[in-house]
């Protein structure tokens, strides 16, 4: 971190500056997912939420607007370790079914991570007393993370997911 943080607002502005950087990432990360994936129901759902992260990009610019400040974007290492992990796993696995669990996996702790950013955004927010230009497109971007999150969760259990763990593990 190369920034002095010496206020509650400017921890804010950085970890804003830090999900923004998140969100344009993820946008090519869903995007390479939702075209590498050969389950057809987690391909569709990778490129459905690449479009809602589209739209999460333009909602934390309007939060830097608000704020009446250019929007910026500050590394975010914690999302930059996963995508390289993914990276790597995408290099090593040739097995279709095996590199579809590593995207499910993939998604759903990016998910946490962008959830537990998202509530952390809010309550600085709120102990900010910011209004609700830079309130509510923080709210609406964690709940349709909640939602994508759900997406997953339920995708791991799905019957066209079934097939895919019997043939992974072991003594099915």
């Amino acid at each position: 971190m190369n920034a002095n943080v010496d206020s509650l607002d400017e921890l804010f502005v950085h970890k804003l500056a830090q999900q923004y950087y998140a969100e344009q990432e993820l946008v090519e990360a869903l995007d390479e997912m939702a075209i590498n994936a050969t389950n057809d129901k987690l391909s569709a759902g990778f490129a459905d939420h690449r479009d809602e992260t589209r739209t999460q990009v333009e909602r934390l610019e309007d939060v830097f607007a608000a704020l009446d400040r250019p929007a910026e974007s500050r590394a975010m290492p914690v999302l930059d370790a996963l995508e390289e992990e993914r990276r790597e796993y995408e290099d090593a696995i040739e097995d279709d079914d095996l590199l579809n669990m590593v995207y499910l996996n993939a998604g759903m702790m990016t998910e946490r991570i962008e959830m537990t950013a998202y509530e952390g955004l809010s309550t600085m927010a709120g102990r900010l007393d910011y209004s609700d230009e830079v309130r509510t497109p923080l709210e609406s971007n964690y709940d349709e993370e909640k939602s994508a999150y759900r997406e997953l969760d339920a995708m791991k259990t799905a019957s066209d997911m079934k097939s895919l763990w019997d043939r992974l593990t072991p003594g099915s």
